[in-house]
């Protein structure tokens, strides 16, 4: 991944989060399983974990990009259930579209 390109991928997180009320592990696992089936988020789980773990060493905010109802603190920790998540479901199968 293009060294900025990962900021671009974290927002497409944050974006699918916007009509969700709790960033729970219910939300975390539902999205996990739409990275996997590649429902919504066609780059594929490897490309949201990759983003993920660029997000995670990132001192600045995450949130600053785009109106969210969501706070930093909330949306990083979020981050670390969906990686858990994502994890958990290696390895990854490959889909077609």
């Amino acid at each position: 991944m293009p060294r900025d390109d990962w900021k671009g991928v974290v927002n497409q997180i944050l974006y699918g989060l916007i009509f969700t009320r709790d960033l729970d592990d219910d939300a975390a696992s539902r999205m996990a399983d739409a990275m996997v089936e590649r429902r919504h988020f066609g780059a594929g789980p490897g490309v949201y974990a990759a983003a993920i773990v660029r997000a995670r060493r990132h001192r600045g905010p995450l949130t600053d990009e785009m109106p969210t109802p969501h706070g930093e603190e909330g949306f990083r920790a979020f981050l670390e259930l969906l990686a858990a998540e994502l994890d958990a479901r290696r390895p990854w199968r490959r889909t077609t579209s």
